[in-house]
């Protein structure tokens, strides 16, 4: 067997799914904030960004006292595990339940991961819409003539007329369907 080096080359024909124009942020009710890297979740107040939900808040820090001081305490803070600032603005994780949402704990810690969830994404797209035929039974069957059964025998008693192409398919040559014969 010989191999042919001179053989044209053609490129490969690469198969790929096609791109979803499906709008998620839309389905998913999330819409640009004003704070850089995250979204609003519809009207509920939580924002989402980095696979999480937050909730703003105010970080409070009380001055440490004398008598704190002592017994080796300081100031207290309500500073959350997780607490991330954009702007002068304060987000806190929080645990909830969000439609169109998987949560997910995040292992040895408090927090809760958010990935949206496709098949909510998929069950909320919107459906083509298809145009009806404009008749159900025009494509299933073709008209078919109304058949007489006049004692036509064989092939021909699905004929119309008995005739095909001149030649008589009905009752044999010269005979009635009383079986007579006619002069």
């Amino acid at each position: 067997m010989l191999l042919n080096f001179a053989a044209p080359r053609i490129a490969p024909n690469i198969v790929t799914a096609p791109k979803s124009n499906l709008d998620i942020n839309a389905i998913l009710g999330l819409a640009p904030s004003k704070y850089s890297g995250l979204q609003n979740v519809r009207d509920t107040g939580y924002y989402y960004g980095n696979n999480r939900m937050y909730e703003p808040y105010t970080i409070t820090r009380s001055a440490p006292s004398y008598y704190g001081l002592m017994y080796g305490m300081g100031g207290g803070s309500n500073r959350a595990e997780g607490t991330i600032e954009v702007g002068d603005q304060a987000f806190r994780p929080v645990d909830i339940d969000v439609t169109g949402f998987s949560k997910s704990k995040i292992e040895d810690s408090d927090l809760y991961e958010y990935a949206p969830s496709m098949a909510y994404v998929y069950s909320q797209a919107p459906k083509p819409t298809y145009q009806p035929t404009p008749s159900q039974t025009s494509f299933l069957s073709s008209p078919t003539p109304s058949v007489s059964y006049n004692g036509n025998y064989g092939a021909g008693r699905f004929l119309n007329t008995g005739n095909l192409l001149g030649f008589n398919f009905g009752t044999p040559s010269g005979q009635t369907t009383g079986g007579q014969a006619t002069p």
